[in-house]
C-alpha cells in the first residue's frame, strides 16, 4: 500500500483514535495571487529607417595617423508613444582620433553622441561599441548604453549601423578608404 493511499488514511485514524475532520477531504491549500508582474521595456521611441555616412581625413590605411572623422547619421520614420510630435532626428559626427586605422574600424570602445530631435531637442547618448565584419565589404557596428542627458534621460539606448560596399582591400592601397555609408537604426527604452 502506498503511504498516501485511503486505506493508510483510515487506519491512521483508527489507530489514533477518532479525531475531527480525520478521513474527510481537506479543502485544496489557497496560494496568494502574486502581484509581481514582469516590467518589460517600452520603447520611448523607435527609429527603424536611416541613412548614415561618415568621411576620414587623411584616409584610412593600414598605418595609424591622427584623423579626422566628419559625418552624420540620419533618423526618419521615428515613432514616439510618449511624444508624438518626435518623428525624426540627426546624429552629427565631427571628431579626432590619435593614431586611428583600419584596424579601429573593429575596435571595441565607447563614445558620447547627441541627437537633435526635429522638435528641437536633444538627447545626450553615451554608449559601448562593438563591430563586427560580415563580409569583405560589410561592416555592422551596434552601440548599447544610456540617454545620459537631454530628453528622454536615462533610458537605455541601442544603435545599430550597417556599413555597406565598403572595399577594406582600400586599406592597404595608397588610395585608402576615404569614407563609409549604409543604414542605421535607433531605439530608445525605458521601464514603464
Amino acid at each position: 500500500m502506498r503511504r498516501g493511499s485511503p486505506v493508510v488514511l483510515l487506519w491512521s485514524c483508527v489507530l489514533v483514535g477518532i479525531l475531527p475532520g480525520c478521513g474527510e477531504e481537506l479543502p485544496a491549500p489557497v496560494l496568494p495571487e502574486s502581484t509581481e508582474q514582469t516590467e518589460q521595456p517600452l520603447t520611448l521611441v523607435g527609429c527603424p529607417v536611416g541613412a548614415t555616412a561618415n568621411q576620414y581625413s587623411p584616409p584610412l590605411s593600414v598605418f595609424p595617423r591622427d584623423t579626422r572623422i566628419t559625418g552624420s547619421s540620419s533618423f526618419t520614420n521615428c515613432v514616439s508613444p510618449s511624444d508624438p510630435e518626435v518623428t525624426s532626428g540627426e546624429l552629427l559626427i565631427d571628431i579626432q582620433r590619435p593614431a586611428y586605422s583600419c584596424r579601429d574600424l573593429l575596435e571595441l570602445g565607447s563614445t558620447r553622441a547627441e541627437v537633435k530631435w526635429n522638435t528641437g531637442e536633444t538627447s545626450t547618448l553615451f554608449q559601448t561599441r562593438a563591430s563586427l565584419q560580415l563580409s569583405n565589404t560589410t561592416i555592422a557596428i551596434t552601440y548599447s548604453g544610456t540617454v545620459e542627458s537631454g530628453k528622454f534621460q536615462g533610458a537605455t539606448a541601442v544603435r545599430t549601423l550597417t556599413y555597406v560596399d565598403v572595399d577594406l582591400f582600400e586599406c592597404f592601397s595608397s588610395r585608402g578608404i576615404q569614407g563609409m555609408s549604409g543604414v542605421t537604426t535607433l531605439t530608445l527604452l525605458g521601464l514603464p
